[in-house]
């Protein structure tokens, strides 16, 4: 494990406990409990200055091959997929969060009244985080 970027190692760690506070945040709305807005904002913030800032970091090492004769384990468009619907997850949070802190000012809960997106925002957002983990393993182990 010495030869892992420790950046790495702690993004990809850090990333599950993001996500067991995005579904705790957006199940417990989705439950009609009030939309717990301090952890979704820490969420936010740290999902953007050290998540999206590794994926940046990161983003150049796939997209140029140090050794172009050597076949990828993974393919590069796997990468890129991977990279798109984690942004994409990121954005939609950050869009959901504020209409879930509107409707939680005026005694609504947001995501109960869009089940259905909500599921489809879960699965992203999953997909997003178990394509990180596996890409991770890949890469390093």
């Amino acid at each position: 494990m010495s030869e892992i970027p420790i950046f790495s190692i702690f993004s990809a760690v850090s990333e599950i406990f993001v996500t067991l506070a995005v579904l705790y945040v957006v199940i417990s709305n989705l439950k009609g409990k009030t939309f717990n807005h301090k952890v979704a904002l820490v969420v936010i913030i740290f999902e953007f200055s050290v998540n999206m800032v590794y994926m940046i970091t990161r983003m150049n090492a796939h997209s140029v091959p140090k050794d172009p004769s050597i076949i990828p384990l993974v393919p590069p468009i796997f990468f890129a997929i991977h990279g798109v619907v984690s942004l994409l997850v990121f954005i939609l949070f950050v869009v959901y969060a504020f209409l879930a802190y509107r409707d939680s000012k005026r005694g609504k809960a947001y995501f109960q009244n869009n089940p259905m997106q909500t599921y489809v925002f879960l699965a992203l957002w999953m997909f997003s985080v178990l394509s990180g983990e596996y890409l991770f393993f890949k890469t390093y182990f």
